[in-house]
């Protein structure tokens, strides 16, 4: 189906045309809720799937033959997922313009096209299409693409329930194509950190906190590891730091790690560690990351022996000790990919790079030393960062080691990099601060690698509650829960407000489904399954609430170790599935009462129908009559009720008397359901006998009709006290004047339909009381029945 001689305007508006032209459907939320809640399950495990799994799951519901998704790409639009009889399909695609989905976005409506391969040209695909559905989903505002169905059989017509389920499940179609996309930036930004993290020479670790109940910190535990530290210390994430290197404590590293997570200030510190399988310097920066730390840790013992040596040499007597020495430091310089400079402590002023600066700050050594070293620095430094750079020199030159990232402006490219300067005072003999040792180490890449992944993970987050997901991980053995934003909503609690845990989860239960659930929890977890389950929860405001939660179970060869899940709302469906068994109870008691009126008709008319076309004539009436109250009983819903003044104005409408009738009386008077229809017909029978010989047909003639609402069972005309908790009734005075009353052997005179219905139908199925009198002037029919206990109100 590609290319076409009818524009996309004209086969817009066709394709919507047909879709309002079908009928519409109760709305099918069953096989929604079976869709949406199987992708939520896949969720957490295949997000790069998600769009075939959706196919799939609407060709495996019987929706349509043929499922698809197409994604608007620079050059046509690509089927990135199909599903049913066209599966083998999959890959293809179609242009953007003069095609189904080019037509779809261009008017941003679902639409319906009936042999589609007639108006769009290309190559026959087989099985061939009877129509096809299609409905545009949007990424950020744009259109993103189309998700359609297909009906290869005659026997499978598309209507505005399809429609508006495609429309709902399109939706999920945009937050699957987003969450795809972020996932594959997550794994990116993921492989770039790890791969810039194993790049390094030093160790890089990261560790969270352990706390006690009181929410002291009493341990960490390793979470990550790079390659170098690996190499020293082998496998150890999940394992304690105070177990594997208790010499942390003596040395001040264990302080450190707590005052950095617990007041978010980060620090560096030179330490010489001997402990454990360690015995060197180490240069140690520190900074808090979620509830623990994030280390990179620079071994320095070769540069301390190399500062060391340079002092030495400095204060040493034989130059050729001094020139040997200072080759061995420049040798060393050389080597190093990070910048090693010596400054003099007053002015500044570089003495000693080495080559790893050019690569590094982007300017010549030569011009770096003979330029106003402090000037010309404090102009490469970023603007928003020199007061820190300043303060920071300011405290060397107080004799103080001090550690600092800042960034920098190179002038051969003009690209901002950041680095980490480790600067220590070198003091002469005297214990003055004369010279400023340091090392500059660029971390741009690792600074960008971890905002990558900051980003991606918080798009990630950002797509789960648009989706309104409720997540929990759960250490089976610890007992620690964590919740997503939207769980803590779901239970009915402020994202933070309490401690999640098992116990909270458990204590929302419903108590009728508490000992159900839990169950079903134990049994998966012994049992290695899957934990699928709808139950109620209990907010703290008493509101009821529809829970369906999937979660799976991770083990070791101890048992379970580790629960995640995800759980929706389902409220809205549970509340629409017990509304609709209501009204098809009702439908069903409405339909079996309209089915005895129905047939009592038709045995009455046909028992005093003269012929064929006299029984036609009569039924035919009195079917529109019936036509006319279920009209007036589909407009309400399931609480309300047809009153007895909108019943009368129909019918007289119907009839053409209602500007020659006087109608009075109070009005909402709420009649029972069950007295509606033969109550409808027989004023039904009035009204025609009113045209065809009384009031409604004679010039002269004038009909008036009024009716009163009274408490307890009273008699026609004949009232009396009412006995005390009784129903009301409606007392009904329908009176014709100015009438020429017909011979006594005319149609009026008695034993027709119409006197039966009043006569004997209504005292037999409503329990009414009637009188009926042919009056010299007109006839006088008087109706008492019992009504809603409600009708007061109106």
């Amino acid at each position: 189906m590609h290319g076409g001689s009818v524009s996309a305007v004209t086969l817009g508006a066709a394709g919507a045309d047909a879709l309002a032209a079908r009928p519409g459907r109760a709305p099918d939320h069953g096989t929604e809720a079976a869709i949406l809640s199987a992708l939520a399950h896949d969720l957490a495990d295949h997000p790069g799937e998600l769009l075939q799994r959706l196919t799939d799951l609407i060709v495996a519901h019987g929706m349509a033959g043929s499922a698809g998704v197409s994604l608007r790409e620079p050059h046509g639009f690509r089927w990135d997922a199909l599903s049913g009889a066209w599966a083998g399909y999959r890959g293809g695609g179609m242009p953007l313009d003069a095609s189904p989905c080019g037509v779809a976005i261009a008017r941003d409506a679902a639409l319906l096209f009936e042999q589609p391969q007639e108006l769009f040209a290309g190559p026959a695909l087989n099985p061939p299409v009877r129509e096809l559905l299609l409905v545009p989903f949007h990424r950020q505002g744009r259109a993103a693409g189309t998700l359609w169905l297909l009906a290869h059989e005659h026997d499978r017509a598309f209507d505005r329930e399809d429609a508006r389920l495609l429309a709902s499940l399109a939706q999920f179609a945009a937050s699957a194509l987003v969450l795809r996309q972020r996932t594959a930036e997550l794994a990116r930004g993921r492989d770039l950190l790890q791969a810039t993290m194993d790049a390094s020479t030093d160790m890089i670790q990261v560790f969270e906190a352990v706390r006690d109940e009181h929410g002291e910190i009493v341990d960490f535990r390793w979470l990550l590891n790079n390659h170098t530290s690996e190499s020293n210390y082998g496998e150890v994430r999940g394992q304690s730091l105070l177990e594997r290197n208790p010499g942390v404590i003596e040395e001040g590293i264990f302080a450190t790690f707590k005052h950095v997570t617990e007041t978010g200030e980060p620090r560096q510190d030179e330490r010489h560690y001997v402990h454990e399988q360690f015995d060197s310097w180490f240069l140690q920066t520190v900074v808090k990351l979620d509830d623990g730390i994030a280390t990179t840790t620079k071994d320095i013992g070769a540069w301390k022996n190399a500062q060391e040596e340079l002092l030495r040499l400095r204060d040493a007597a034989a130059q050729d000790k001094v020139r040997q020495s200072e080759e061995r430091l420049r040798q060393f310089g050389e080597a190093s990919h990070d910048v090693l400079w010596i400054r003099d402590a007053a002015t500044l002023r570089w003495e000693y790079l080495t080559p790893a600066f050019e690569t590094v700050y982007g300017l010549s050594r030569d011009r770096a030393i003979a330029g106003d070293a402090a000037q010309s620095w404090l102009d490469l430094v970023h603007p928003e960062d020199r007061a820190l750079a300043e303060a920071a020199m300011a405290r060397v030159r107080g004799g103080e080691h001090v550690g600092f990232d800042y960034r920098l402006h190179r002038p051969v490219d003009g690209a901002t990099r950041w680095i980490r300067d480790t600067a220590f005072p070198i003091r002469d003999g005297g214990g003055a601060v004369t010279l400023i040792g340091g090392i500059g180490e660029d971390i741009t890449e690792v600074r960008q690698a971890a905002e990558a992944v900051r980003r991606s993970e918080e798009r990630l987050r950002s797509a789960v509650e648009v989706g309104r997901l409720g997540l929990w991980d759960w250490d089976v053995r610890t007992g620690e829960v964590h919740w997503s934003d939207e769980h803590f909503r779901m239970q009915g609690y402020e994202v933070g407000e309490i401690r999640p845990s098992y116990e909270a989860w458990r204590d929302r239960l419903h108590p009728e489904d508490r000992a159900g659930v839990e169950a079903a929890l134990r049994a998966a977890m012994d049992g290695h399954g899957e934990y699928s389950r709808e139950f109620r929860i209990v907010r703290r405001d008493g509101t009821v609430r529809w829970h369906d939660a999937r979660g799976r179970f991770f083990y070791d060869a101890d048992g379970a170790t580790r629960m995640v899940g995800a759980m929706v709302d389902v409220t809205d469906r549970r509340e629409w599935e017990e509304r609709q068994a209501v009204l098809i109870a009702e439908l069903q008691h409405r339909t079996r009462n309209l089915m005895g009126v129905v047939r009592s008709i038709a045995d009455n008319m046909a028992r005093t129908s003269t012929d064929l076309a006299d029984f036609r004539a009569r039924f035919t009436d009195r079917l529109d009559a019936l036509a006319r109250v279920q009209a007036l009983l589909s407009r309400l819903n399931d609480v309300d009720r047809v009153t007895f003044d909108d019943l009368l104005r129909n019918e007289l409408v119907a009839m053409g008397g209602i500007d020659r009738t006087t109608l009075e009386g109070p009005a909402g008077v709420r009649l029972r359901s069950s007295t509606v229809q033969t109550l409808a017909m027989a004023l039904h029978e009035l009204a025609t006998n009113a045209v065809k010989y009384g009031a409604l047909g004679q010039p002269g003639g004038r009909l008036t009709v009024t009716w009163r609402l009274e408490p307890g069972r009273l008699e026609p005309g004949q009232p009396e006290p009412a006995a005390p908790g009784t129903r009301p009734w409606l007392y009904i005075d329908w009176r014709e004047r100015g009438v020429a009353m017909p011979a006594a052997s005319a149609a009026t005179s008695g034993g027709g339909q119409g006197r039966e219905l009043i006569e004997q139908a209504l005292p037999y199925q409503l329990g009414a009381r009637t009188a009926l009198t042919l009056e010299p002037d007109g006839a006088h029919c008087m109706i008492a029945l019992p009504v809603s206990a409600s009708s007061g109100e109106g």
